[in-house]
């Protein structure tokens, strides 16, 4: 059986701007696992690829199953891209974040034959093998899918999060082009290295597709993976995106150590809660690579932070930017402006607070309430929700007002946080002195848009 997975077309004006795309991270799990069971793989990124939606058809045709993945603001290309894949005579499944909670949505939107909700690996191969014997009356059995029945739509019960990542083959990074997701002409690809998150932000659904158990690849496997990168598909720099990838520290000094064992020598960076930076973590991975720390600091103030269920307070932010400073490591800091319950004071107060922390790089975001999380939830139920057009779920869009600000205000306060952090003489002149600009293309793509928007006024 012949099977394309599709990443959609997406018009992303800051992509297109920068020349930086977003990896199929996903994807390429998805294709390694659907080979080693025997089947012929193809991944087609339509936004790397520059591939547009009336081109896709000749390039989906001869394919026997097209796999579609879908966050929210690609739900609705996602939609037409699986009408043209059935036009040709596919059988076609979707899966990814937004499918995965909005799976009678998807089928009633498009006409895809099945959904795969959650972690799909496992689940995808059972699918099509019960279609390449002809046997989709066997679907009935299959954990985690939602399919159709005749008129009906059938939701089977979900799959039980696999506990070994070790038993799942090396990702297939050689069935894209690297060169396609290079920031300044330095190949860099993320990595992923556990699965799970035992927190349960309020914006966030990660523990609802991953499950709230955190489960490690080994560090040998780790280690071993990056070797594959590094030495036989010439990856120069490496970004962990785990959910908690700092959280267990024990692991990560072993992966350090490995790494070194193995004459590994490339720059990376990782994700990190505010509250698991100590000194000596701080240290152990500037000597062994890391360059930038991502953390979720989300808001300046305490009560926010424990309405969001984050788990950390103002204090373990200040503290982290301390440690990484002390220790040589950028930190991008990121904030969350909006929330349900906030005013204009509230806003403002978080915007100062970036500002006064002085981080190598700040991210500001609309608090965004996408299907699968707590917030869509409250946000639905309070009747917060202005925009329903899934495209513009892409955090720098508002669509949700609070109860004191209106989208509209929510717009303009964002185009105001990234100008007085971004456009500040003193960090424009530490951007240059200090070499940032490798990240600094990357990490505020989401503010070029605010930024541009309020300049053409």
């Amino acid at each position: 059986m012949k099977v394309l997975l599709v990443q959609p077309p997406f018009e992303d004006d800051i992509a297109r701007v920068l020349g930086v795309r977003g990896f199929p991270i996903g994807l390429v799990y998805l294709a390694a696992k659907l080979e080693k069971e025997g089947f012929s793989v193809d991944i087609l990124d339509c936004p790397a690829e520059g591939v547009e939606m009336e081109d896709l058809r000749g390039r989906i045709r001869g394919y026997d199953a097209v796999g579609i993945t879908a966050t929210t603001p690609v739900a609705p290309s996602a939609y037409k891209v699986a009408k043209l894949a059935k036009d040709e005579g596919a059988f076609v499944f979707l899966g990814g974040p937004h499918p995965t909670f909005m799976d009678r949505e998807a089928l009633r939107e498009s006409p895809a034959d099945v959904v795969i909700r959650g972690e799909g690996e496992s689940t995808t191969v059972e699918v099509l093998e019960a279609v390449d014997r002809w046997e989709e009356s066997d679907l009935s059995n299959i954990p985690g899918i939602t399919y159709r029945e005749g008129s009906k739509i059938v939701r089977n019960p979900d799959r039980q999060e696999p506990e070994d990542l070790d038993s799942l083959p090396l990702p297939a990074y050689d069935k894209v082009d690297l060169d396609q997701y290079s920031a300044d002409s330095v190949r860099f690809v993320p990595v992923i290295t556990s699965r799970g998150c035992p927190f349960r932000c309020l914006f966030c659904a990660s523990s609802r597709i991953f499950g709230p158990k955190w489960r490690g690849k080994s560090p040998d496997r780790v280690v071993e993976e990056i070797s594959y990168l590094v030495e036989e598909l010439g990856v120069e720099r490496l970004e962990f995106v785990d959910d908690v990838f700092t959280a267990h520290k024990r692991r990560v000094r072993e992966i350090c150590e490995k790494m070194r064992e193995e004459g590994i020598d490339v720059p990376w960076d990782c994700g990190a809660r505010a509250d698991t930076l100590t000194p000596e973590l701080a240290r152990t991975i500037r000597e062994h690579g890391c360059r930038t720390v991502y953390v979720g600091a989300e808001s300046a103030s305490n009560e926010t932070l424990k309405r969001i269920n984050k788990g950390i307070t103002v204090q373990d932010v200040i503290a982290c930017r301390k440690v990484a400073k002390r220790h040589g490591l950028r930190i991008l800091l990121s904030f969350i402006l909006g929330f349900p319950w906030e005013d204009r004071e509230d806003v403002f107060r978080t915007i100062k607070f970036a500002r006064r922390l002085e981080p190598d790089y700040v991210q500001f975001t609309v608090c965004t309430p996408y299907p699968g999380t707590p917030l869509y939830d409250l946000a639905k139920e309070r009747g917060l929700i202005e925009v329903h057009d899934w495209s513009k779920y892409t955090t720098v869009d508002p669509v949700m007002r609070t109860e004191h600000l209106s989208t509209r205000e929510l717009g303009r306060l964002l185009q105001r946080a990234y100008l007085s952090f971004y456009l500040n003489p003193r960090y424009l002149l530490n951007a240059l002195r200090e070499g940032k600009l490798f990240l600094f293309k990357r990490i505020v793509k989401s503010g070029i848009r605010a930024v541009l928007s309020y300049l053409s006024r």
